[in-house]
C-alpha cells in the first residue's frame, strides 16, 4: 500500500509542478515511471493499466511546446556530448544491415532513438540551474524509492536480490549500476545543505540506496561508488576554494560514512569485496570474475574479423569461436561480454567505438570547461554540483565496465546532467544572472 501512494502522490505531483512551478517536471515525472516501473511490481494491478512511460513522453512534448519561448534559448547543437551521442546512434542504427540478428537488433535501435529524442525533450526544459536540481531531485526519489523496495524484497537469490529491475535493467548488477551514482548525489546534497530538517531526507535516501547496494552485491556497482565517493571527497578537501570548516566537514562525513557501514555491511558483502583481488587472475579451470577478460580479448578478436560490427547479440552468438576451449567459463559460452565498452565495439565495430569514447571525452570537456567558469567563491555550491555530477559520471562508468549498460538509461542521463549544466554554467551563464 505504501508503494502505492508513493507512485500515485509523485505521479500527481510530478504532473501539477510541471504546471504550476517548471516544466523540467515533465522529466521529473519520467524519472519516477522509471524507477518505479508499476509494470512490473507486485503492487502494479493496484494502480490503472496505462502505458506510464508513453504517457510521460508524451506529456514532456505538450509541456515543451506550451513553453516553447523559454525552452528554445536551448541550443541542442551547441552540445559536442548530443552531436556525437547523435552520430552513435546513426551509426548503431546503420549496423541493422549487416547484423547478424537483424529483428533482436532492432530491438535495441528502437529504445536508443527513443532514449535521444527523449534526452533532447529534457535538455530543452532544463531552464535553470533550480531546473538541474529537480533532476538530480528526481534522480535521488527515484532511486530512493527502489533501495526501499529492494529493503522489503530482502535477498531472494542467494546472497544476491532478483526481480527487482527497470525496464532496461531487469538483472540485479544493471539496477546496482542505476543505484550507485545517486548515492553520491545524496552525499553532495546533505554537503550542501547546512540546515538539518534538508539534510535529513537525503540522509534517508543514501541509507536507503546503500543498503539496497549492499543487499544486491555488485562488486562493479561496489567499485563505482567507492571510486566516484572518493573522488567527490578529495575534491572538497582540496578545493582552492572552500567554506569555513570545509577539510573538518569532509573528514566528518568519511568518519560518519565508514562508521554507517559497520551497520549494513554483512560477511556476505566483505567476501564479494574481498573475492575482488582474490579473482584478479584468470583461472582456467574454473569460472571467476576475472573470466571476463577472457570474453574481453574475445571481443577485440572478434572486431579485427568484423570491423563494422556484428549488431546487438552478435557477439553471443559468436563468442565460442573466440574463446579458448580449455577455458572454464562456466555453464554457457554464448554470453555476453559483460564490457560497456567491448559492447560498444562488438556491436558497432570501430566507429561506433571511437564515437562511444567521444561522447563521454566530451562530456568531461564540458564539465571542465563549466567548473572554469564558477571559479569564485560565490558560486561554491553551483561549482561542487558540477563536481558531483563529474563523479557520478565516473561511478557510473566504472561499473559499465563490467556490465553491458552501453545503452542505459543512466548513462544517457548522466550525458544530459552534463550538457545541462554546460548549458546553464558554460553556454548561457545563468548563475550570473538568477542568483
Amino acid at each position: 500500500m505504501i508503494s502505492v501512494l508513493l507512485f500515485l502522490s509523485s505521479f500527481v505531483s510530478s504532473f501539477i509542478l510541471s504546471f504550476r512551478h517548471a516544466a523540467i517536471f515533465g522529466f521529473v515525472l519520467y524519472q519516477v515511471i522509471y524507477f518505479f516501473n508499476p509494470q512490473n511490481r507486485w503492487w502494479g494491478s493496484s494502480v490503472p493499466d496505462l502505458g506510464y512511460s508513453f504517457f510521460s513522453v508524451a506529456f514532456m512534448a505538450l509541456i515543451l511546446l506550451l513553453n516553447w519561448s523559454e525552452c528554445k534559448n536551448n541550443k541542442l547543437t551547441q552540445l559536442p556530448s548530443f552531436r556525437w551521442l547523435y552520430f552513435f546512434v546513426l551509426i548503431y542504427s546503420a549496423v541493422y544491415i549487416w547484423s547478424i540478428l537483424p529483428s533482436y537488433h532492432m530491438d535495441a535501435v528502437i529504445p536508443l532513438v527513443k532514449g535521444a529524442i527523449i534526452l533532447s525533450i529534457a535538455f530543452k526544459l532544463c531552464t535553470t540551474y533550480k531546473s538541474l536540481d529537480y533532476i538530480l531531485y528526481g534522480y535521488v526519489i527515484g532511486a530512493a524509492y527502489l533501495g526501499y523496495y529492494i529493503s522489503q524484497v530482502g535477498r531472494n537469490s542467494g546472497d544476491r536480490v532478483e526481480g527487482i529491475g527497470m525496464v532496461d535493467a531487469p538483472e540485479a548488477n544493471g539496477v546496482a549500476a542505476a543505484l550507485a551514482p545517486a548515492a553520491i548525489t545524496c552525499l553532495f546534497y546533505f554537503w550542501r545543505n547546512t540546515s538539518l530538517k534538508l539534510k535529513f531526507p537525503f540522509v534517508i535516501a543514501g541509507a536507503f540506496i546503500v543498503n539496497a547496494l549492499v543487499l544486491i552485491n555488485s562488486r562493479g556497482a561496489m567499485l563505482g561508488v567507492a571510486a566516484g565517493g572518493a573522488y567527490f571527497m578529495w575534491r572538497l578537501f582540496f578545493a582552492p576554494v572552500q567554506r569555513k570548516y570545509q577539510k573538518l566537514t569532509v573528514i566528518l562525513i568519511a568518519l560518519a560514512g565508514l562508521s554507517s557501514l559497520v551497520y549494513v555491511v554483512d560477511q556476505s558483502t566483505i567476501e564479494r569485496i574481498y573475492s575482488i583481488s582474490q579473482e584478479s587472475k584468470v583461472d582456467e579451470s574454473r569460472e571467476t570474475g576475472a573470466t571476463r577478460l577472457v570474453f574481453w580479448a574475445a571481443a577485440w578478436d572478434m572486431t579485427k574479423d568484423h570491423p563494422l560490427g556484428l549488431g546487438r547479440g552478435g557477439f553471443e552468438i559468436n563468442a565460442p569461436l573466440y574463446i579458448p576451449s580449455y577455458i572454464n567459463t562456466g555453464a554457457n559460452r554464448n554470453r555476453a561480454v559483460h564490457s560497456s565498452w567491448f559492447e560498444a565495439l562488438s556491436e558497432a565495430g570501430y566507429l561506433g567505438f571511437i564515437v562511444f569514447i567521444m561522447i563521454i571525452f566530451t562530456s568531461f570537456t564540458m564539465l571542465r570547461r563549466s567548473k572554469a567558469e564558477l571559479a569564485a567563491p560565490e558560486f561554491l555550491d553551483d561549482y561542487f554540483k558540477v563536481v558531483c555530477i563529474e563523479s557520478m559520471f565516473i561511478s557510473l562508468l566504472l561499473a559499465m565496465t563490467f556490465l553491458n549498460r552501453m545503452r542505459s538509461e543512466l548513462f544517457l542521463w548522466c550525458v544530459l546532467f552534463v550538457a545541462c549544466a554546460y548549458n546553464i554554467y558554460y553556454l548561457r551563464k545563468l548563475h550570473l544572472t538568477q542568483k
